[in-house]
């Protein structure tokens, strides 16, 4: 039996099963179909026969039968997104190194496809391009964002560059290693810091996030701290941390304790034509603080709808981003001059 070397494995790659590799490779091949050809010795690694359930390495080659050859999977050539600007790109990238990328995401920007939005280029697309991906860096692994920010909320999101990468850092998600908070904008005056402990149930067709009280058997555990900051015109602009990532956590459960966010019709906020205020701006992770501040529309609505200069929101939220990465004075002076940095943490 002929076989040909269809793909060998790169360093993304490393540590894969091989019934993913195969399954990939193999495009259309129904996964029964590839389980049975593993087991009838006509899929190989290195030219040997494998099990379904064996790690590939860095270095084998990915080996197929003559006559699966029309199940091969051929990628299309790379589509570059043509508006991306690479130096204007550049200019939002808060950190960077071989396993992640950090960047600041704009208000009304999609992470990745929703299905309905084809005339938008997606933040994943933009990514990409800019890494100049394609599928001859890895047969298993692509570039993607590591956690999500819904469509009109700004700020810090991380992406995965390697798939090294990718495994530390959503582990250290998953294991509560990291620490996010956001600066929103609430509906009323939140006096003192509150800790909402709760439910989320979540309704994926309606996309809509129902918050039930801690007690109720139904949903998953959701904890956010909501500290304010500034209260003015019967608004309040606040740090909120979520100790748990889950979809519209903080916009539901805002509005479950009256203080939806300003703008958020979904969530029973008051109207606005802008719609919310929610900016993802730390991120605490490996000892280190990723910070970034609101775009100036932000702050300009900010000041106009709660009435007050321009210069005090800024400095009410350089204070409160510095004071939760934890070096109030390097991170406060390192504010002022740019709207990103990234600083050591103790």
């Amino acid at each position: 039996m002929e076989f040909k070397t269809v793909a060998t494995v790169k360093k993304d790659d490393d540590g894969k099963r091989c019934d993913r590799i195969f399954r990939i490779v193999l495009g259309e091949m129904p996964l029964s179909r590839i389980y049975r050809e593993i087991r009838s010795g006509f899929l190989r690694i290195n030219g040997r026969r494998t099990k379904q359930d064996a790690r590939v390495a860095e270095g084998d080659t990915v080996d197929v039968a003559a006559p699966l050859m029309e199940f091969v999977h051929t990628q299309e050539p790379k589509k570059t997104v043509p508006t991306i600007n690479r130096g204007a790109f550049q200019k939002r990238i808060i950190y960077e190194d071989d396993n992640i990328l950090i960047l600041n995401k704009k208000k009304g920007e999609l992470v990745h496809p929703d299905g309905k939005s084809g005339s938008f280029t997606t933040l994943d697309r933009i990514v990409k391009d800019y890494l100049g991906f394609s599928r001859e860096d890895s047969i298993a692994f692509a570039p993607g964002p590591l956690h999500r920010l819904d469509r009109n909320t700004s700020g810090m999101i991380a992406f995965g560059k390697t798939a090294q990468g990718a495994r530390d850092f959503s582990m250290a998600l998953q294991n509560r290693e990291t620490r996010k908070c956001y600066i929103a904008l609430l509906d009323g005056t939140l006096s003192q810091q509150a800790m909402w402990h709760d439910r989320l149930l979540r309704d994926n067709n309606a996309n809509y996030s129902q918050i039930l009280p801690l007690k109720s058997t139904q949903g998953d555990e959701v904890i956010t701290i909501a500290t304010p900051f500034l209260c003015s015109n019967g608004l309040t602009l606040a740090q909120v941390e979520i100790k748990t990532g889950r979809t519209h956590q903080i916009r539901a459960q805002a509005s479950y304790h009256k203080h939806p966010l300003t703008g958020d019709l979904k969530y029973h906020g008051s109207p606005n034509d802008s719609g919310y205020y929610l900016h993802s701006c730390c991120i605490i992770a490996d000892g280190k603080a990723y910070t970034g501040m609101p775009g100036q529309d932000f702050i300009t609505d900010i000041s106009i709808l709660m009435c007050c200069s321009k210069n005090k929101v800024i400095s009410a939220i350089e204070n409160t981003i510095a004071s939760f990465a934890g070096e109030t004075h390097q991170s406060s002076n390192i504010c002022k001059n740019s709207p990103y940095s990234v600083i050591e943490t103790s």
